[in-house]
């Protein structure tokens, strides 16, 4: 196989990184819901929180099991409720959790039942939200304040929409003032996916967290660990794997990036079965033996690593966690840090496969190398003809 790459090729990849500033956007399939909004107020060594919980994530005060608490129910059960709400509502400042000084609750009130908010509510209305107001304090002020929400609702919002399942989310608002006036403001949205965030957290930690983001994503999505085996299944050669990985990088993290800042919206019904697709094409490839010069393997690989980030950046928006890097104050290096997490995660499956190949060799010499790459092919073509079927249909 020629590996020989000439500045030629390279150009090409930029135009294609270039060509997917415009695509046009698609369907956006709607998974996740904000069920809840939460501000945080520092000032110096003390915090003040703002927070609206479902009331079904709390228990044993809905005493006539309406979905809601009155205040009979909320003054009866005031001690409980208060206890789980703090053990549920974590403030931390540099490490050290906050400690509480006082909490209210008080029931949100139902909208008006023939009013526009109660005839479009998508969630549960206001009348199922208890209203939170604590106030807490450290011993000293805190520079890096992390938020870990575990309220979350212990019923379902909806069985099942069009779409799939409801995620709940809860957008927060971190804010810190001194002398009256703000002086720094971040968001961010919590999801029973990602119920911890960090608030002013200097640009190397948003690197670090969303590095793990990736270094997850792609060792928990078993359709793209499925691609990369057939890929490099296909041919043993470390620059060859080296090349192709690089160029499975360079696009997924041009379309993911595209995707996580909202430039591109494409629904999971058309990148699912695409993923799916590209699985059969490079493992029937493989298996009929075609010989492809490597930059023009590199070219078909770069341009299935566009649908994967598009893959990437729709499982983060089904779990709720889409958001966090438009809401991120340092965007760019978000989107940084998640690939250099799925490039690391891309690094675990290559050394691993490679790990099998030097133990097979030494069983088998090099003439188990095609057996194994075979059955490898096979296995991958079988699976994702089955996940296209499943679906497509």
């Amino acid at each position: 196989m020629n590996i020989r790459l000439n500045p030629r090729f390279f150009r090409t990849l930029w135009r294609c990184v270039q060509c997917t500033l415009w695509l046009a956007p698609l369907a956006l399939g709607a998974h996740v819901v904000e069920t809840g909004h939460a501000t945080v107020s520092l000032s110096g060594t003390q915090v003040v929180v703002a927070i609206s919980i479902p009331v079904a994530a709390l228990t044993g005060a809905d005493d006539n099991a309406d979905g809601v608490l009155d205040r009979a129910e909320i003054g009866a059960h005031q001690a409980d409720l208060v206890a789980q709400v703090q053990n549920g509502l974590v403030l931390e400042g540099d490490g050290h959790k906050a400690a509480w000084r006082q909490m209210v609750l008080t029931p949100a009130q139902a909208p008006d039942p023939g009013s526009v908010q109660a005839a479009t509510a998508a969630v549960p209305t206001a009348a199922a939200q208890l209203l939170v107001v604590g106030a807490a304090a450290w011993d000293f002020a805190p520079a890096v304040v992390t938020l870990d929400y575990g309220l979350w609702s212990r019923t379902p919002l909806a069985a099942r929409g069009a779409a799939g399942p409801v995620v709940e989310t809860l957008k927060v608002r971190v804010s810190r003032t001194r002398d009256g006036a703000t002086v720094a403001e971040e968001v961010g949205l919590l999801s029973p996916h990602q119920s911890r965030l960090e608030f002013f957290a200097p640009v190397q930690r948003h690197v670090a967290n969303f590095a793990h983001h990736g270094f997850d994503h792609i060792l928990g999505g078993a359709d793209h660990i499925v691609f990369l085996v057939a890929l490099l299944a296909s041919g043993i050669s470390v620059r060859r794997w080296a090349a192709l990985l690089t160029a499975f990088t360079v696009a997924h993290g041009a379309t993911f990036g595209l995707a996580a800042m909202g430039w591109v919206n494409v629904s999971a019904e058309l990148v699912e079965p695409a993923i799916a697709a590209s699985i059969v094409l490079v493992s029937a490839l493989h298996l009929l033996r075609m010989q492809v010069v490597l930059k023009w393997e590199l070219l078909l690989v770069f341009a299935l690593g566009l649908i994967h980030g598009l893959g990437f950046a729709s499982a983060m928006r089904e779990e709720g966690a889409g958001q966090l890097i438009a809401l991120s104050p340092y965007p760019v290096w978000s989107i940084v840090g998640f690939n250099l997490g799925i490039e690391a995660g891309q690094i675990v499956v290559a050394l691993a496969l490679y790990a099998m190949v030097l133990v097979l060799r030494r069983l088998f010499a090099r003439q188990g190398d095609a057996v194994w790459q075979r059955t490898a092919g096979a296995l991958s073509l079988a699976v994702g003809a089955f996940w296209l079927v499943e679906r497509v249909v």
